[in-house]
């Protein structure tokens, strides 16, 4: 199964002012158009055509690098990512433009001693105007009730930002082909189609806990896998037939989705070869596959995701996976496959 953890990220970046486009030329010669609206690391994050992504810094030429360490020298606001000037405040060790600097929802300024809440996209709110805001699912976006439309709220009681609820993954045939795309990414690595038949089902949350809770599975879950299977001794066709059912909440949006349907594959392929192992090797053994998709995948939400598992504090589904991780990067793909095969205790 797959768990969500929410976490709230103190990260720089722009939100509708208007930044310096430029085209940026990558080491392969490709070109592209876009704002940098933040530097995390050794990443850059690029609004493209009105999307964010991240890159690493060194997939550029030398002089878009050089642009990226002189767009660092200059002060900016943490809100909007655009040049300070005389009229900024101070908050902690973050500057705003006073313009900027201001309350989502009464649309006030933030004065000595107020208290708000921010997300990770500059969104910030006073902290007694919270209850008027929505807060997304997927990547903790905040936003005000009072602009949102009704599709932005879930009959299962959850919500999604606009740019979420934009890629959201409601109908079958997109789930399918979400799926196509994963398993392109998980054969790369060495994993092979199961034998038995999977049925994929969108779902609401209600209905995802209430499967759960048939294997005693709680928590915040955005997908679950069910299987069974049917040992045949003697007779003309001995040997064990699989049903999988892998259950995702609908209107995830695709980065997500691909991330939960690549986990709940592998849960596929533990169960197919009876894997014997501890919560944390088996939850932590698929958030591997989440990471092997996401990092093919450019866009700032990717980033976010693969921050959250990283930094999750669940023994299970966080300390699993960087104990997994830390094991891929000793032996790689083929010996760790290897080594989880070893676990197979067959009925």
């Amino acid at each position: 199964m797959f768990v969500f953890r929410r976490f709230f990220l103190l990260l720089v970046l722009c939100v509708g002012t208007l930044l310096e486009s430029r085209v940026w030329t990558t080491t392969s010669g490709s070109r592209s158009e876009g704002e940098l609206f933040e530097v995390v690391g050794d990443r850059i994050g690029l609004r493209i055509r009105g999307r964010d992504y991240h890159f690493s810094i060194s997939r550029f030429t030398p002089a878009d690098q050089a642009y990226v360490k002189q767009w660092m020298k200059v002060p900016r606001c943490a809100a909007c990512s655009g040049t300070l000037g005389t009229r900024s405040t101070k908050a902690g060790k973050a500057s705003y433009h006073t313009s900027c600097f201001r309350c989502m929802v009464c649309r006030k300024n933030f004065g000595p001693g107020n208290r708000f809440r921010k997300d990770g996209w500059g969104g910030m709110v006073h902290v007694e105007h919270f209850s008027h805001t929505g807060l997304c699912g997927t990547c903790s976006r905040i936003f005000p009730k009072q602009n949102a439309s009704k599709e932005q709220f879930f009959a299962d009681g959850r919500m999604s930002c606009k740019p979420c609820l934009k890629d959201g993954i409601f109908k079958l045939d997109l789930l399918n082909k979400v799926d196509d795309r994963v398993w392109k990414s998980l054969m790369e690595v060495g994993f092979v189609k199961p034998k038995g038949k999977i049925i994929l089902e969108l779902v609401d949350q209600k209905t995802l806990l209430r499967e759960a809770a048939k294997i005693n599975a709680s928590g915040n879950l955005r997908g679950l896998t069910l299987t069974k299977y049917r040992v045949v001794k003697g007779g003309k066709n001995p040997g064990t037939t699989f049903d999988h059912r892998i259950y995702v909440l609908y209107g995830l949006p695709y980065v997500e989705c691909i991330s939960v349907l690549a986990h709940e594959h592998v849960h596929v392929w533990l169960n197919e070869r009876f894997i014997d192992a501890s919560p944390p090797v088996i939850e932590g053994f698929c958030n591997l596959a989440s990471l092997t998709v996401l990092q093919k995948e450019k866009s700032k939400l990717s980033s976010i995701l693969l921050e959250n598992m990283n930094n999750s504090t669940s023994s299970v589904y966080g300390g699993g996976y960087r104990k997994m991780r830390q094991r891929l990067a000793q032996v790689g793909w083929p010996a760790l496959l290897a080594e989880l095969k070893r676990k197979s205790t067959p009925p």
